[in-house]
């Protein structure tokens, strides 16, 4: 039977996470989406929604309640609702998810978009409250560190509660042991590798590779003729390098200026990259020059028929100059990150589309 899930992403990334969903769980069916959260329902095994990359976490669901009162009497409705669900599907998935542990010790979680006449809290107290009536006898709650975690997300008048079938290292990845400022989060990367179509005679470019997480994650991801990546910092380079080791994941790493690519004409299928956001590195107006430079640099060592993935917050800049030199912008996903917009462009080179158009 089709079970109710919903995980976390980043906010932006709910529709692309369901298409990675729906292509590793074709059974999957949309139930809804919220900012930064997709509720599907499917009857595979609780086991392969881990192996999803573009999401934060995966929840079985317990309880969803629509329309909450945002008053104190919400805090009653919250703990109603819980007393009379029966956690027995959730808490056997978390169970199927984790190799058939029994789950000793609990704790909530508590999660609030938006304004209510109660504290954040005060919410989780209400359910915690609820849960020591209704969990198996046996189970312990903790305040840390605990077997089972309970997730409770308020926002817009929707409530959610479930059961976290994910660890940390869903989102953090256990191979990223090294960062820099800035540096790209795994899940982001993973959507950007998701949005090029990867294929497995892909030779993936990211010349501005930072800690490397693009391309580890490309590897990870799928089948590939070739990964390169650089950078101008000789120690985001080592860092990148190690990472990758540590995900054994082999890929070409140089020192160079992304503006003078030591590379061969149509050279690379893909190029994915993070551009500098003018924020922690760089300003707008050094922005301006360095990515006239390197779309100029894109232009000549991408295929004719390859694509380039680029994320930036300097939404006006990068979406004039793609129109300036002629590039085709197939998609573009907004989301937040570090805090602040930002936006992903997949383009296509001009003369890709004269091509197809003259077929």
């Amino acid at each position: 039977m089709s079970q109710l899930f919903y995980c976390m992403t980043m906010p932006g990334l709910e529709t692309l996470a369901f298409s990675e969903i729906r292509e590793h769980l074709p059974d999957a069916e949309q139930v809804k989406f919220a900012r930064g959260i997709a509720v599907f329902k499917t009857a595979h095994s609780p086991a392969a929604l881990l192996e999803l990359r573009t999401v934060e976490d995966v929840f079985a669901s317990a309880v969803h309640i629509p329309h909450m009162r945002r008053d104190p009497d919400g805090l009653r409705v919250l703990h109603s609702a819980t007393m009379h669900t029966d956690l027995t599907p959730a808490i056997t998935s978390w169970r199927r998810a984790h190799h058939g542990r029994q789950p000793r010790t609990w704790r909530v979680v508590s999660q609030m978009v938006g304004s209510y006449d109660f504290r954040r809290n005060d919410a989780g107290l209400s359910l915690a409250n609820a849960l020591k009536r209704v969990l198996p006898r046996g189970m312990r709650q903790v305040d840390d560190d605990a077997d089972m975690e309970i997730w409770l997300w308020l926002g817009n008048n929707d409530v959610l509660i479930g059961v976290r079938l994910s660890d940390a290292t869903m989102r953090h990845r256990s191979y990223k042991r090294e960062h820099l400022p800035a540096s790209l989060r795994p899940t982001v990367a993973a959507a950007m590798n998701w949005l090029a179509r990867p294929t497995a005679q892909d030779v993936v470019l990211d010349p501005l590779c930072g800690a490397g997480t693009i391309l580890v994650e490309r590897g990870l991801m799928a089948p590939f003729d070739r990964l390169i990546g650089g950078d101008i910092r000789d120690e985001a380079v080592a860092m990148a390098r190690r990472n990758a080791r540590s995900a054994d994941v082999g890929v070409s790493w140089r020192v160079w200026d992304a503006q003078e690519l030591p590379l061969e004409p149509a050279s690379v299928t893909r190029i994915i990259t993070n551009l500098p956001f003018g924020k922690q590195l760089g300003s707008h107006q050094s922005n301006i020059d360095l990515y006239s430079a390197l779309i100029k640099e894109f232009e000549r060592v991408l295929t004719p028929d390859g694509l380039l993935v680029a994320l930036t917050s300097e939404d006006r800049l990068w979406s004039t100059l793609l129109q300036k030199h002629g590039w085709r912008l197939l998609k573009k996903v907004v989301l937040v990150v570090l805090g602040q917009p930002a936006s992903i462009f997949v383009a296509e080179r001009a003369d890709q589309v004269v091509e197809t158009a003259s077929r």
